[in-house]
């Protein structure tokens, strides 16, 4: 017989602190989705250590000889510092916002909401 306790837990939705772990674990593997049947799966991220001054990219997308840094936001708003600071330093010709604001182009930052996330390849080449 099904504990009810479980059974309501399971269903119950996110905590608020989980959901920017779920976000990025869905474009996660939505982006291993897009790899070729022969292509080894593979997610890269960026990390820097400066003290009194860390940032991390969520993930590193490669389009052509372009890698762009990529930031989940489990929301429509929030800080895109390291996005930034990535751009930046690297000299990147754009940045990636997956979350779940309308498609859209600010500055060098292309907002893809997550329903888009498979077309993420057609829709950055068109802005390069």
């Amino acid at each position: 017989m099904p504990h009810k306790e479980a059974d309501a837990n399971f269903l119950a939705p996110p905590l608020p602190h989980d959901k920017g772990a779920l976000a990025e674990q869905f474009v996660g593997q939505e982006l291993l989705a897009l790899n070729g049947p022969h292509e080894p799966p593979s997610l890269y991220f960026w990390s820097r250590e400066k003290t009194g001054s860390s940032a991390e990219v969520d993930y590193l997308w490669t389009i052509g000889q372009k890698i762009l840094p990529m930031e989940v936001k489990a929301g429509a708003t929030g800080n895109l510092r390291s996005l930034k600071i990535f751009m930046e330093e690297k000299n990147t010709p754009l940045g990636i916002r997956i979350s779940t604001t309308p498609l859209s182009q600010e500055e060098k930052i292309v907002s893809i909401p997550f329903y888009l996330i498979s077309e993420i390849n057609r829709i950055i080449r068109k802005q390069l």
